[in-house]
């Protein structure tokens, strides 16, 4: 239990740290950049690529916990999820249902108005940074601390050009625990999909 208690307000550093001196929100807009810092930059503002096919998220940026449905939920054998309220927006605690001492947080980071483009503007504090895609929409792997060999990994999905979603995996136990990037990965494709569906 003492973990689990430790683990909650991580989510919340993990996110709040990345705002370096400023003492801005993870993420919240400075300036643009004047100049693009990869050939990935939108076209028309912002650092981050374009989402291609903007998502419905009308139901998680009040509930976090509507990033995966019921059926999602039990392909990756997660349990419902806690839903609670942060300064970046609506976050949520999925365990998995077999260990509980795996969880995925996820945050829905409706403070940043630039979606993935506050986090690229920010990259600069993260100890780690590389860009992907899940299932065709832009998203950067990225955390403030690089726990990727302890079992966290952490995961930014651009769902709108103004709404990022973030995925934190902390795993113990298990290949996760080893390797827990592909697990973010995971929950970020079921999202996409639980999303579409609408």
């Amino acid at each position: 239990m003492n973990r689990r208690l430790i683990a909650v307000p991580a989510v919340a550093l993990t996110v709040l740290a990345l705002a370096g001196c400023s003492g801005k929100t993870r993420g919240t807009a400075n300036p643009a950049p004047s100049t693009a810092e990869s050939s990935g930059q939108a076209a028309g503002g912002g650092s981050a690529p374009k989402v291609p096919s903007p998502l419905n998220t009308a139901s998680i940026t009040s509930d976090a916990c509507a990033t995966l449905s019921s059926s999602a939920r039990s392909t990756l054998s997660l349990g419902a999820g806690s839903p609670r309220s942060t300064d970046n927006g609506p976050s949520c605690t999925f365990q998995e249902a077999a260990d509980p001492g795996n969880q995925i947080d996820v945050t829905t980071v409706t403070a940043n108005k630039n979606g993935l483009s506050d986090v690229y503007d920010t990259k600069a504090n993260d100890a780690y940074w590389e860009e992907t895609q899940i299932s065709g929409y832009p998203a950067v792997y990225a955390a403030a601390v690089d726990g990727r060999k302890s079992g966290k990994c952490g995961l930014f999905v651009g769902v709108t050009d103004e709404l990022a979603v973030n995925i934190l995996v902390q795993y113990d136990n298990g290949a996760g625990a080893a390797d827990p990037c592909p697990v973010a990965q995971k929950f970020g494709e079921a999202m996409v999909q639980t999303l579409k569906e609408g």
